[in-house]
């Protein structure tokens, strides 16, 4: 099998034009499909430069939140402060 390749077969099928893709199979309307491609993709870029600027507010609202020993903490101070309030309702005279 010969590697030579008739380059005037592949030059005539380029000039012709665009024989796959969604343009209609020539280069017809490329710059419009190009222009409409770089659009959206601005649009994306501005979602995701909103998403990253959601996602850093998130960030920062988490980290104010309490750990494992601000639960715990909080949960101690209820249970002591329940407890305080039981024990005092005990030597309080009954209403009535």
């Amino acid at each position: 099998m010969s590697n030579v390749h008739d380059i005037g077969t592949d030059l005539a099928r380029l000039r012709s034009g665009l024989k796959s893709g969604d343009g209609g199979g020539t280069f017809e309307g490329m710059e419009a499909r190009v222009k409409h491609l770089e659009d959206d993709m601005k649009e994306v870029k501005a979602d995701l430069k909103a998403l990253r600027s959601d996602v850093a507010e998130l960030k920062g609202r988490v980290a104010m939140l309490p750990g494992y020993g601000g639960i715990a903490v909080i949960v101690g101070l209820i249970v002591a402060l329940s407890t305080a309030a039981q024990i005092a309702a005990r030597f309080l005279p009954p209403a009535g």
